[in-house]
Formats: structure tokens, C-alpha cells, sequence
């Protein structure tokens, strides 16, 4: 009978568990030096060696010619584990398993002495499954356990285990694998298999694996079945519905011009080709997550957007993707988010400021903040202009709770009032990053069409220096964040 790879390649020693060391390392230090303790708690993402591992030291434990702490691999006892004969070692699947019954049983069961081993193990896989009454009942062992007993309780969701179990337990956290080490493995493995596979086929199973080696595997078995023993690129994407960068970066390019209609067309094509939605969501995020740290790490990179219309971006795709997930029409989902994605573009899209020149346009409504440039706005004001409503306002600002951060940067500022212009005065050039997002510019507009009836433009301004720098308020923001050793960028102007 043929046997799926992620159960033929399932590690037997320590040293095969993949990206783990600091785990096994330390497990193989407890074996050598004979200091055992007594329940073991393992935790972390599906796939990444926590049954494994627990396999592996129940049977290290009670190796008759244990070496470095790994079983020999060799004697009775790690035969008739492999085996599956020894009866002393016991796997438990808290899922279906949960009850106080149940718990019940095992406490009666350890108080007798192993058949064969040193140690009669016990590993409760997903052990958060445990009713609260099974918790309650399973504490009792732990406090007082048998010196014959060991309990690796292991589970995805460490959140949801009592702290009352936590606290009597040695944790271990077992980390995503990174991609080069399953492609490490992917590659041994398809040598033992006699499996021809290139590089980007490797590297193409290990991003979908997210940091799961038996996902991985899975992957590798079914590309197998389909491609035989020669796995190619093109196969694998197919297998796993990946629709490529190429796809990826010219629907990013045509969010970017807002053209809807060819957005909605690529989504057409990819689904009349049966690519996965959910896969196609998650293509799309990576690339926003990949603009996301490349615009933190060095902002000239992205020049268009800012990191809060990145983090916009990525909000909706995350929504999105939850509703593809749950949801019973994927394709609806997707085309709705392309909609909302071009939406947010418009809304959201850094436009650079205007070069100076002798005129001066109106600045229509909905601009953006930093792009006020009013000289004869600026001459004109005095401080007859003084916007009088602006404690109104801010006090109406305070009251929302959403808006707190907004309002403590605004509380002491000012406010001149000329035409269709609210030019707000501060000393604190947070105030002015705040208002650049969008969300809050609108909020405050909003606030001020409530208060006044009116619909105003908002732009920076600080009378104490219009005289030198009249021209342009932006340069004066910029200047100001420089004597305070801020580092901003503002309208794609990085300063």
C-alpha cells in the first residue's frame, strides 16, 4: 500500500526535525543529563514537528542505548515504537477526547507501572480541545503526578489553556519553518525519491507550505501524482491555483490607474482558468505586505503612497479574504475588492506639490492636506481672520473616541479662517502628520460642516512666520520637523 511522504519522511531522530533547534537541542541536553521533568507543553502553527518531536523524545527517553540524547534506533524498545507495538507510549487526540470521562480514565490508568519502558508516556495532541471539566479534572494529575509518568501536551492554541496547566508545564514553542529550510528538505527528500523538481518549483511549495513541513509534503505528494516523477513550474502553479507575479503586479498597476473594467477583466480570466480566489487574495496582500515594509524601511522606494494608504490597502484584502474563506461566491468577493482597492486609490494616492510658479489656483475640495499653497491667502490674514468656532470644534473632535489621538494633537492649536480655507496653526508637527491621513482630514471637515454649515478646505499655516515663508506652508512644516530632527514625508516629498 502506498504511503503519503508526509508519513514516510515523519521524523525519527531529533536531528530530522527541520528548523526547530532550539527545541530539539535543548530536549536531547534534558536526555543526556537524565533531568526529566515530569509534563511538557509544545505549541505552535500546524506542521512545524510538535507530534513529531513528542514521538521522538517518548522514545528517547525510554531508549535502552540512547546517544547525545537521540534514540539508537536500534534496540527493543525503539523497534517496537516504531513498530507501533509498544504500549507504555500513548497518543491521545484531545478533539475527540475532551471529556471529564475521559480524563478520568487516564488518571486511574497512570497509577500503574509501565509494561516494558522506564516511562509511560502520554501525548495529547490538541490538547485546548479539553472541556473546562477536563482541565479541572487533568490538573490533579499534574500536581501530583506518578514519578513514572510523562505528560507533552501539545496544541495550536496555547491562549486556551488555563494557566494553571501553563504554570506546571515546560513550554517549548515550535516557530514557522522559513522557506530555505523546507526547500532543504524538499530537495533531500526528492533525491531519496527519485524526483526530478527545479528550483522554483521548490520555492513555490515552500511559500505555500506557510511554514509547515508536512503541508509541504502533502504539496510535494500531490504535484507528484499529477507530474510524475518530473515537477515543473507551470505544473505547480496550476496545482496550487497561483496566478504569478506577472498577474499580480499588472493588477497592482491598474489599481494604481483605477481602471476597474481591465481589473475585472484579469479576475474573469484567472477564474475561467479555475485559479483559487482565496490563493489570488492572498497573492495580492503579499505584494501590499511587500510594499508595506519597503516603504518603512526606506520610503523613497514607494513614492506614490504613503504607509497609511499601504496599511489601508492591506485592511480591505484581510476583510476580503476573510469573507472569500466563508463566503459562497469567492469570484463576487474578489471583483468587490478590486472596487474598494481603486476606491481607496482615489482616495488615498499621494499626489507630489505643485511646483511654485506666479499663480494660484484654488485648491478643490477633497486635496490633500499638505498641498495648500495660498500666498495672498496667507498675506491677507490677520488676526481679525482668527476662526472662532475652532474650540467648538475641537471640543466636538474630543468626543470621539476614535479621534482621541487626533484631538490631543490639535487641543492647543489655532485656527485662521479666509474664503473657503480653515488654516490650522500648531506648534506640534504631529498635528500636521495626523491630518494627513485622509480619514482624519474627513472627519474633521465633517465636524465642521456640522458646526458651521459649511464645507471648508483645511491646509497647515503658522502666522508667526508667513512673512519669510508665505509662499509655502509645506516647506515651513518641513523646515519645522527639521529643527526638531523629524524625519518625514509628506506629498511624496521626503525629507
Amino acid at each position: 500500500m502506498y504511503k503519503a511522504l508526509y508519513r514516510k519522511w515523519r521524523p525519527k531522530y531529533f536531528k530530522d526535525v527541520v528548523g526547530q533547534n532550539h527545541v530539539t537541542d535543548t530536549l536531547k541536553r534534558e536526555i543526556e543529563k537524565n533531568k526529566i521533568s515530569h509534563a511538557y507543553l509544545f505549541t505552535g502553527s500546524r506542521g512545524t514537528g510538535k507530534t513529531s518531536s513528542a514521538k521522538i523524545f517518548a522514545k528517547a527517553v525510554n531508549c535502552l542505548k540512547p546517544k547525545n540524547g537521540e534514540p539508537c534506533g536500534k534496540c527493543e524498545i525503539c523497534k517496537e515504537f516504531d513498530n507501533d507495538n509498544l504500549i507504555d507510549i500513548l497518543e491521545i487526540d484531545a478533539a475527540s477526547n475532551n471529556g471529564v470521562e475521559n480524563i478520568r480514565s487516564m488518571r486511574e490508568e497512570v497509577m500503574f507501572a509501565p509494561a516494558k519502558c522506564k516511562y509511560r508516556v502520554y501525548i495529547v495532541d490538541e490538547v485546548h480541545m479539553l472541556s473546562t471539566g477536563a482541565f479541572n479534572a487533568f490538573l490533579k494529575i499534574l500536581e501530583e503526578p506518578p514519578a513514572h509518568v510523562i505528560f507533552i501536551l501539545a496544541t495550536t492554541e496555547v491562549h486556551k489553556i488555563p494557566l494553571t496547566i501553563l504554570s506546571r508545564c515546560q513550554r517549548f514553542d515550535f516557530y514557522r519553518i522559513q522557506n530555505e529550510d523546507i526547500s532543504k528538505r524538499l530537495k533531500y527528500i526528492c533525491s531519496e525519491e527519485k524526483i526530478k523538481i527545479d528550483e522554483k518549483s521548490l520555492e513555490l511549495i515552500s511559500s505555500a507550505a506557510d511554514g509547515a513541513m508536512r503541508d509541504a509534503l502533502s504539496i510535494l505528494d500531490q504535484c507528484s501524482n499529477v507530474c510524475g516523477d518530473d515537477i515543473k513550474e507551470d505544473s505547480v502553479k496550476n496545482l496550487l491555483g497561483i496566478s504569478g507575479t506577472e498577474y499580480i503586479n499588472k493588477l497592482a498597476q491598474l489599481i494604481f490607474e483605477n481602471n476597474i473594467s481591465k481589473c475585472l477583466e484579469i479576475i474573469e480570466n484567472l477564474h475561467s482558468k479555475s485559479k483559487n480566489m482565496a490563493r489570488l487574495c492572498e497573492e495580492i496582500m503579499a505584494h501590499f505586505r511587500d510594499l508595506m515594509i519597503k516603504k518603512a524601511s526606506n520610503p523613497q522606494t514607494v513614492p506614490n503612497l504613503t504607509l497609511d494608504n499601504i496599511i489601508s490597502f492591506l485592511d480591505s484584502i484581510q476583510n476580503a479574504y476573510k469573507n472569500i474563506s466563508t463566503g459562497t461566491n469567492p469570484k463576487l468577493e474578489m471583483e468587490i475588492l478590486i472596487v474598494k482597492l481603486c476606491s481607496l486609490k482615489n482616495k488615498n494616492l499621494e499626489t507630489k506639490p505643485a511646483e511654485k510658479s506666479g499663480e494660484n489656483q484654488d485648491t478643490p475640495p477633497g486635496e490633500s492636506f499638505s498641498e495648500v499653497k495660498k500666498p495672498e491667502i496667507l498675506d491677507s490674514l490677520q488676526d481679525e481672520n482668527s476662526f472662532e468656532l475652532w474650540p467648538q470644534i475641537l471640543s466636538e473632535l474630543a468626543k470621539e473616541k476614535k479621534l482621541k489621538s487626533l484631538y490631543m494633537a490639535l487641543k492647543d492649536s489655532k485656527a485662521y479662517q479666509n474664503k473657503n480655507y480653515i488654516l490650522i496653526d500648531s506648534d506640534k508637527s504631529l498635528a500636521f502628520e495626523y491630518l494627513r491621513n485622509s480619514e482624519h482630514r474627513s472627519a474633521l471637515k465633517n465636524i465642521i460642516l456640522k458646526i458651521t454649515g459649511k464645507y471648508y478646505n483645511l491646509g497647515p499655516y503658522n502666522k508667526d512666520t508667513q512673512k519669510e515663508e508665505a509662499e509655502d506652508p509645506l516647506d515651513n512644516l518641513i523646515n519645522k520637523a527639521k529643527e526638531n530632527n523629524i524625519n518625514i514625508d509628506i506629498g511624496g516629498k521626503n525629507q
